[in-house]
């Protein structure tokens, strides 16, 4: 059985309205959530915080294309803000400042799930990845791995 609603005049406007914005505002929560990794939840939960890096919603260019001394001065003060911005929005929850950055919009933290939970309903995230450091095959002290070649430190074996 289907069911028609007709409604007409101010009603059907105020509907018509109210079901857009509906569905504008839950699309708009749908976009926050996707910045938060869904398995750094679950990671969170599982080892009562993760390393992650934030990146902040802050217009940065790299500092030698700015065209001004000034430029560079006003652009870290920007990115300082948004950092302090994020973290008294995150007063309250779990979290641990790993590292700031005085030239890039990032932030590196160790975060509660509750503290993901606000990285990602906040309007100064533009997203969020976890923190890992891939270990090189060849052991921490060799190069072999990253670039093909014996490790640089080595000293180079003659043959006679």
């Amino acid at each position: 059985m289907s069911v028609i609603l007709r409604l007409g005049g101010v009603n059907g406007v105020f509907l018509g309205v109210f079901l857009a914005t509906s569905a504008l505002a839950s699309a708009g929560m749908d976009e926050r959530a996707s910045v938060v990794p869904g398995n750094l939840y679950a990671k969170a939960l599982e080892d009562g915080s993760v390393r992650v890096i934030v990146q902040l919603k802050v217009a940065a260019l790299p500092e030698g294309r700015l065209g001004s001394g000034d430029a560079v001065v006003s652009q870290r003060q920007a990115i300082a803000a948004a950092q302090s911005a994020l973290l008294a929005e995150l007063a309250g929850s779990s979290y641990r400042v790993v590292r700031t950055y005085e030239t890039i919009p990032f932030l590196a933290l160790e975060v509660s799930a509750d503290a993901l939970r606000a990285l990602g309903a906040s309007a100064l995230v533009l997203g969020v990845e976890e923190d890992r450091v891939d270990s090189l095959q060849h052991g921490a002290g060799s190069s072999a791995g990253a670039i093909g070649r014996p490790n640089a430190c080595e000293k180079p074996k003659i043959e006679r």
